[in-house]
């Protein structure tokens, strides 16, 4: 599996009468860049907002650390840190 990052724009009537392009990030596994772009068609965030794919980006390595994907059973959720958190970080020791 390999890692992609899929740019999606789509217009949303609730801002601006939908006159300005949104646009948003959506990060997808899978085996090609075509099966990636079938995948998040398939989201239901895509289709809700009716997105289109602006370009799609495949992440091999990142800093000089290659990306390695392996399944993981344990349905770990992703770590998140809002605004707020992120202002008042300190370092570890």
């Amino acid at each position: 599996m390999k890692l992609f990052l899929i740019h999606t724009g789509y217009y949303n009537k609730t801002l601006d009468d939908g006159f300005y392009e949104q646009h948003s990030n959506i990060f997808v596994a899978a085996k090609d860049v075509y099966s990636a772009r079938e995948k998040v068609k398939k989201r239901k965030i895509y289709i809700d907002n009716k997105m289109h794919i602006d370009g799609i980006q495949e992440i091999k390595n990142i800093d000089g650390y290659d990306i390695k994907l392996s399944k993981d059973k344990s349905n770990q959720k992703n770590k998140i840190y809002n605004h707020y958190q992120v202002r008042f970080l300190k370092k570890s020791l």
